[in-house]
């Protein structure tokens, strides 16, 4: 464990002076995501001037989710987003045999070679939003629905990378997976709203077969409705078996991998 944390701080420092290079292109990364949050919020905030709540959801636990979405994304976009959207460009040039045989996890090389530190910026902004957003709450925060809520969180996280890592996993099975890129992005909206307004069939979609709602609505829960422990337990169990079904997903394409260089 040890060998690869100091392993992800060389990725760290090498990606930050790589970032930091070009400050133009922080500022537009910057820029986009701020539109896209404000883009987000408008709908909800336009919706919640014709009507007080939504499937018993006021304004303001909307925006606790919200939050909670931007932080999750955020943490997702620092952290994986470039290596995930690289991985098309690394089966195609046959850059992926240089992660093959280092005495490493190729599935760490390709998660984690690149952290985009530009975002950490947008974590801050986040952070601000989130805080004002549950100190709107009609009801007081414990101290036991933050550490749940942050342990949630990185739960949420785990789910989100489990996921997309098996949609990128695709493009070694296939060489080219445009398109089912772009049906992640698609399904990847299913996220973007909090599961109690949907129906009960779609619902039970969102938490289960495709579980996104554990990215941030199933968190956001525990600061707008209370702890549930059992929603805390499938949680973790869901991570976990996702972590471990992906490293299962990549090893199993590997094995019928064709290195475009050869």
């Amino acid at each position: 464990m040890r060998r690869y944390f100091r392993l992800w701080l060389s990725f760290l420092r090498a990606s930050a002076l790589a970032d930091f290079e070009y400050r133009a292109n922080i500022s537009v990364r910057i820029f986009g995501e701020i539109v896209w949050y404000t883009t987000q919020l408008s709908v909800f905030e336009v919706l919640y001037t014709h009507t007080n709540t939504i499937s018993g959801w006021d304004v303001n636990a909307m925006r606790v989710f919200m939050g909670t979405l931007f932080l999750v994304d955020n943490l997702y976009m620092v952290l994986f987003h470039e290596n995930m959207d690289g991985l098309n460009s690394l089966v195609r040039k046959g850059d992926l045999d240089l992660y093959l045989v280092k005495p490493i996890s190729s599935q760490f090389m390709v998660s984690c070679r690149k952290v985009s530190v530009a975002y950490v910026i947008n974590l801050m902004l986040i952070t601000a939003y989130l805080t004002w957003a549950i100190s709107g709450l009609a009801h007081p925060i414990t101290a036991w629905q933050v550490l749940s809520y942050v342990v949630l969180v990185l739960f949420g996280l785990g789910t989100y990378y489990g996921l997309r890592f098996m949609f990128g996993t695709l493009v070694i099975l296939l060489q080219d997976a445009g398109n089912v890129q772009f049906v992640w992005h698609q399904l990847f909206r299913l996220a973007t709203r909090p599961d109690p307004i949907y129906s009960s069939y779609l619902r039970f979609i969102v938490l289960t077969f495709f579980p996104v709602a554990f990215m941030a609505s199933v968190p956001s829960r525990v600061l707008v409705e209370g702890i549930s422990l059992p929603l805390m337990f499938t949680a973790a169990g869901l991570a976990v078996f996702l972590v471990w079904l992906s490293h299962w997903f990549w090893e199993t394409a590997l094995k019928r991998y064709s290195s475009a260089s050869s």
